[in-house]
């Protein structure tokens, strides 16, 4: 490893590379960003709170559909609504924000192993995270989880910096450490006390570990606690102040309940996140495990205190959500930056030795494209319309095609004298178009799954006038007041509205299914409701009510009452 101190001199000698990397990162997510609607229900969610802000300038308190939603705090929010402000509400706008922090993620890792390996090796991190299944999808959707992950990942990599290298003057440690704390903050701005908890719980592990536990008072920095508090109390002081149900909701409920309860009915077996991690990361897999079996051996022979750390922060973060009782995929993508470094450097060993351990790696991901392959064509007939489409199939089966053309590729390499740099390069490139086409797949797949409710919502803009009433029949379809740029009342429904409802009573968003067909019968103003052509089936085989169908697809359709 080079010996070099972490100060300007690295960026002035690599502003070029770093704006390259930049350039072609930003070209890779951003490609057909806008090529889908908000799904339903998160990306719609995400984006009504925001946009909710924006029309009423209350920044503090959220509000989904008019009714306060206290599930996460602000940040994304924030953000989403400046873009809101200055491009407009668009598919193309709301997804921004998640892009830069996905080319955020790449570069934080580039830049570490460039600093501290070698220009290959940050090339390589950066390239292996942004192709790899499970970071590449969630760069597409309107989630906070990408954005906490990088954010918790830089306040560990400032960790990393400032406490494991060590290879820094003396007055750059301070600024690591502030940073540290900055961005632990935004994290828990960004979704709760995990950015604060997770980093902590790493560099504990690794205190521990390497018998380091003294420089405890060296990380505890009045400067930085100070940043941390003046980023992270402002927002929960002021919403504290105003609504006097946040501090036990937010912090008893969304926190301690749902880590250490099912009430949020995200239960799953504590194994849960291995598979994930084994198909997520296709298709560097094999090469992933092999690069963490190395370094196992590494901090147990040697006592390495780098690996020492990355398995802290691998193995520390995936204990900690494995124990969790609420467990969804995202939540695990936090560990996807270390895993990439890690094997980014042990493929950087391969060009020059370990030719047996490039062979081992070969075969596992051989063995998983075989399994994934062998599954889907068992499971193909019960995985439902969504994956039937002929549009569906060809997409799959090319995906598929590249994964068996990257497998010959490393094949040929194990048993001949390729270079592996030629294998690498066409790696990357096969990668990145089998991630463009799990793009592309994803809009079928939404479409038939959750479609989306655009093209009602922009008809009924078209047609409302000023009184008109919006309704939505016995569930509350997250897209469709961001496209109607309007909040809806909704006919015997609560789900994610409940803590909203029962916060704010008589708030007129909801009403139940006999008054509202008491109102369509009475009421002087035009009804828009829009329900499920299996509700509208249901309502209307018995009943006789008057009313015309504005339009309808094979998922919904929209009426009017006169």
């Amino acid at each position: 490893m080079k010996e070099k101190t972490v100060d300007g001199s690295w960026w002035r000698c690599n502003v070029s590379l770093v704006l390259l990397s930049f350039l072609i990162l930003s070209i890779f997510f951003s490609y057909d960003m806008g090529n889908r609607p908000f799904a339903d229900p998160d990306e719609g969610r995400y984006v009504e709170i925001s946009r909710e802000m924006l029309e009423t300038g209350d920044y503090v308190t959220p509000r989904l559909n008019g009714l306060k939603y206290f599930e996460k705090p602000p940040l994304f929010y924030w953000m989403q609504a400046l873009s809101m402000k200055i491009f407009g509400l668009n598919e193309v706008s709301m997804r921004l924000w998640v892009v830069f922090f996905a080319i955020l993620g790449c570069m934080s890792v580039f830049f570490v192993g460039s600093r501290y390996h070698s220009n290959r090796v940050g090339l390589m991190s950066a390239g292996i995270l942004a192709t790899n299944v499970l970071y590449y999808v969630h760069s597409r959707l309107i989630l906070l989880d990408l954005v906490v992950s990088v954010l918790i990942s830089g306040a560990l990599w400032c960790f990393y910096v400032a406490f494991v290298q060590e290879k820094h003057d003396p007055p750059w440690e301070k600024y690591w450490i502030v940073a540290m704390y900055a961005l632990s903050a935004l994290a828990c701005l960004a979704k709760g006390l995990i950015g604060v908890v997770l980093p902590a719980l790493v560099a504990l592990l690794w205190l521990t570990l390497t018998g380091s536990i003294r420089k405890i008072w060296k990380i505890l920095d009045p400067s930085g606690i100070m940043v941390f508090l003046i980023i992270f109390l402002p927002w929960h002081i002021l919403m504290g102040g105003r609504n006097g149900d946040f501090l036990h909701f937010y912090f008893v409920v969304e926190h301690f309940l749902r880590y250490t309860t099912t009430v949020h009915c995200r239960h799953q077996p504590v194994w849960f996140f291995i598979p994930v991690l084994l198909l997520g990361f296709l298709p560097w897999t094999g090469f992933a495990l092999v690069a963490l079996k190395r370094a196992v051996q590494k901090s147990i022979n040697g006592k390495n205190s780098e690996n020492i750390f990355f398995l802290c922060w691998i193995f520390g973060i995936l204990g900690f959500f494995s124990c969790s009782n609420s467990k969804l995929m995202p939540y695990i993508l936090p560990v996807t930056q270390p895993i990439a470094l890690l094997t980014s450097v042990s493929m950087s060993e391969y060009f020059h030795a370990k030719r047996e351990d490039f062979r081992n790696a070969v075969w596992i991901n051989v063995g998983l494209f075989f399994a994934v392959s062998l599954t889907y064509l068992l499971a193909k007939n019960k995985l439902g319309v969504a994956w039937d489409g002929p549009e569906m199939n060809v997409l799959i089966n090319t995906m598929f095609l590249l994964m068996w053309i990257m497998a010959v590729i490393w094949l040929f390499a194990v048993y001949s004298k390729i270079l592996k740099l030629s294998c690498l390069l066409c790696t990357f490139f096969l990668s990145a178009n089998m991630m463009w086409i799990v793009n592309k797949a994803a809009v079928f797949f939404q479409e038939t799954t959750k479609p989306s409710t655009k093209r009602f919502a922009e008809i009924i803009k078209l047609n409302k006038n000023d009184g008109d009433l919006i309704f939505c029949y016995k569930r509350y379809y997250q897209d469709f007041p961001v496209y109607l740029r309007s909040t809806v009342k909704v006919v015997d429904f609560v789900g994610e509205l409940e803590f909203g409802a029962n916060a704010e009573k008589n708030n007129g968003k909801l009403i139940s299914n006999d008054d509202f067909w008491a109102l369509w019968k009475t009421a002087r103003e035009r009804i828009f409701l829009l329900m499920s052509r299996d509700n509208y089936r249901e309502v209307f085989r018995t009943a006789n009510l008057s009313h015309k169908v504005l339009d309808f697809n094979r998922y919904f359709i929209v009426i009017i009452n006169r």
